[in-house]
């Protein structure tokens, strides 16, 4: 007779919990839920570094270096604040330089709440519009848009990852 392997955890739970009675049951049934949410968590984030590790060690179609860190920002593109328009929120736009070979592509940006605009007192504003990611071609320049809403305060620096460009009074 074969057991399907979903039903498997659960068979071995109630022999476990059968063995017991009371409060032996309560720690038997406790330790191995704890132990399947531990398993589940460990094979969630092996397999979210797994994919970030793939992308990073394969090339692109383009040949893209993928930037995903402050650290690969800082080594491969020079960046700024160009301008910054202030209406009912502020419209600021970054220049970024790409002196290397290669096109060089910004990710998980937006998605991974790597976009943070502060006002002068160190208070994250509410990020209005940031792309995901941008690419920054080969021996050339970029410039990106986004919108932050600092309510009654001014912008005063946007971060992209833990790199900070102070915007100009």
């Amino acid at each position: 007779m074969r057991v399907s392997t979903n039903l498997l955890p659960m068979a071995v739970m109630s022999i476990m919990l059968a063995a017991c009675s009371g409060e032996n049951a309560e720690k038997a049934a406790s330790g191995a839920v704890s132990k399947a949410v531990e398993l589940a968590k460990g094979a969630a984030t092996g397999a979210s570094k797994g994919v970030d590790d793939g992308r990073k060690a394969s090339t692109s179609i383009d040949g893209a270096v993928i930037v995903s860190s402050g650290a690969e920002l800082k080594a491969s593109l020079t960046g700024g604040v160009l301008a910054a328009q202030k209406d009912d929120a502020t419209l600021v736009t970054l220049g970024f330089a790409n002196e290397g070979a290669a096109p060089v592509r910004v990710t998980e940006l937006s998605q991974g709440g790597h976009v943070t605009g502060l006002d002068g007192e160190g208070y994250a504003c509410t990020t209005l519009q940031a792309g995901d990611e941008f690419t920054v071609p080969a021996k050339a320049k970029l410039k990106v848009e986004m919108r932050f809403d600092c309510t009654d305060k001014t912008l005063a620096k946007v971060r992209l990852y833990d790199v900070e460009y102070a915007v100009a009074p």
